[in-house]
């Protein structure tokens, strides 16, 4: 099961303001949105997708919008569709902005250290030893110290970081010691960070910034390599990159750069089906027309 679709997970939404449903083993969670109504979600739902169910929801709560994004089919396929091709079922659409990845690279770390560090590119490999020399300093960090890292890095790109504090908090808060915040100090200053989360054998790298004198001193790829080697250490069989750049989706070119960054680790590459939205006001609004 993805984390997505984990107790924390729900219990995380549900700080922000979504109310969380079950179908089945399926968490579906509900957010009612001023002047429209009630937007559902399911994220990394399992095949096959109860359809049924689904709009039977909908119509309890009076959704204005479904959103669904699958899980990998398995067994039956969940979706009348390749993970990259065809057409959604009647009434839905392709997404055309995904709200989570819909591709990423999970490596697998079950066997021993040496091995995973050796299966890193040439260059990934040399650049963390060059990173070990510069005197840095990884240790434990907290989200208060993440998060003025994250704001610099976010502001540098222009980006406003409006409610970052409080999503970085609230997903330590939910996830309590599946969340670790790793930090990497130089010379008594954070240059560079990562939230990780901790979910079914599998570690997620959840969220990173770094400085300009972080990236130059190698700092991101070293963390996640100690990142690695704390979930090995902890018995997680995988490692989850949580996200790397969707050719289906070539808007989102800005996601090149950190792909770049996480290829040199190879990890496999795991493509999800497209995400599916049907769109419940404008069909009542069409209805309305011909009454």
């Amino acid at each position: 099961m993805d984390l997505r679709q984990s107790l924390e997970y729900a219990e995380y939404l549900k700080s922000l303001g979504w109310q969380i449903e079950k179908l089945g083993k399926e968490q579906v969670f509900i957010k009612k949105i001023p002047l429209l109504g009630n937007l559902i979600k399911i994220q990394r739902i399992s095949s096959p997708i109860p359809f049924f169910e689904i709009e039977k929801l909908a119509k309890k709560y009076k959704a204005f919008q479904i959103i669904i994004e699958p899980a990998l089919p398995a067994g039956r396929p969940a979706l009348p569709q390749s993970p990259s091709t065809s057409s959604p079922p009647p009434g839905y659409k392709f997404l055309k902005s995904p709200f989570i990845p819909t591709k990423t690279l999970v490596k697998d770390i079950k066997g021993p250290e040496r091995e995973i560090f050796d299966s890193f590119s040439k260059n990934k490999r040399r650049d963390i030893r060059i990173a070990e020399k510069n005197n840095l300093l990884i240790k434990e960090g907290s989200y208060e110290n993440f998060y003025q890292l994250k704001r610099e890095y976010l502001l540098k790109k222009f980006i406003f970081p409006i409610g970052t504090k409080k999503e970085i908090k609230l997903t330590c808060d939910a996830f309590k010691e599946k969340a670790k915040i790793l930090v990497v100090e130089w010379e008594g200053k954070i240059v560079a960070g990562a939230l990780l989360l901790f979910y079914n054998q599998t570690a997620y790298y959840w969220q990173a910034a770094a400085s300009d004198k972080g990236k130059k001193l190698l700092a991101p790829t070293l963390i996640v390599w100690e990142a690695i080697k704390l979930a090995k250490k902890n018995h997680y069989e995988s490692f989850d990159f949580e996200g790397v750049y969707d050719e289906r989706f070539p808007e989102n070119k800005s996601w090149l750069g950190f792909t770049h960054f996480k290829e040199g680790f190879r990890g496999k590459e795991i493509l999800y089906p497209k995400p599916l939205v049907k769109n419940l006001l404008l069909t009542k609004i069409t209805s309305g027309l011909f009454l």
